[in-house]
């Protein structure tokens, strides 16, 4: 129990689901760009929860679009370079110490992002065929809304590494397209398409890294 200078007292659990609460709205702001990842608190705390919302969301995201295995695989890399990434990159400009706010400001909320990928992933539907989902009836709003996620994830990542590597805002985008562009080629290598597969390894990886959200 917390105890307040009136003598009043107040569960641990409730001020755990407030700090979450806090932690969401915070993420919130990051994901629309109203917020920078200085405003999350600093720990490794934050940060856990941030990537237990990624990698959930992403989850989420992608399940039943390939094999259990690939999906994992698929989030387990995209998530690990983003950080060595982050950590590489704060090393050599010499604020390592902004690392937990930045991979798990971009974390978190590029799990926002990751809901909303949800039913434009799955609306798609028929195993990803291109051809098929090209003759779906709502095929025009599913693309469009994978425009829409691919320029939100660009531009989280931007504002992210705008605020957390002091860059000016064309270099912060030009860095962000560069990132996905190397991450999209790196597990089309590690993770090519096969007979087995119900989707392309690229689908996915645009929206969530690129997301970002990531994550881009």
């Amino acid at each position: 129990m917390i105890h307040l200078a009136f003598g009043d007292t107040i569960p641990c659990h409730t001020v755990r689901l407030v700090s979450v609460a806090e932690l969401l709205r915070q993420y919130f702001r990051i994901a629309f760009l109203m917020g920078k990842p200085q405003d999350l608190p600093g720990g490794s705390t934050q940060m856990r929860v941030g990537l237990a919302l990624a990698a959930t969301t992403y989850l989420l995201a992608l399940i039943g679009t390939e094999s259990a295995a690939r999906i994992i695989i698929h989030i387990v890399l995209d998530l690990g370079c983003t950080a060595l990434v982050f950590q590489l990159g704060l090393s050599l400009i010499g604020h390592p110490g902004r690392f937990e706010q930045a991979f798990g400001g971009l974390c978190g909320a590029s799990a926002f992002v990751n809901l909303v990928a949800i039913p434009v992933y799955h609306g798609r539907g028929r195993g990803f065929d291109p051809a098929a989902t090209a003759e779906a009836p709502d095929a025009g709003i599913v693309a469009f809304g994978e425009f829409v996620l691919l320029v939100w994830s660009l531009s989280l990542l931007a504002h992210v590494l705008r605020h957390t590597f002091d860059l000016r805002l064309a270099v912060s985008i030009l860095a962000a397209f560069a990132y996905v562009i190397t991450l999209v080629t790196l597990l089309s290598v590690l993770l090519p398409p096969g007979a087995a597969a119900i989707s392309d390894p690229d689908d996915g990886v645009s929206s969530h890294e690129v997301e970002e959200s990531q994550m881009l």
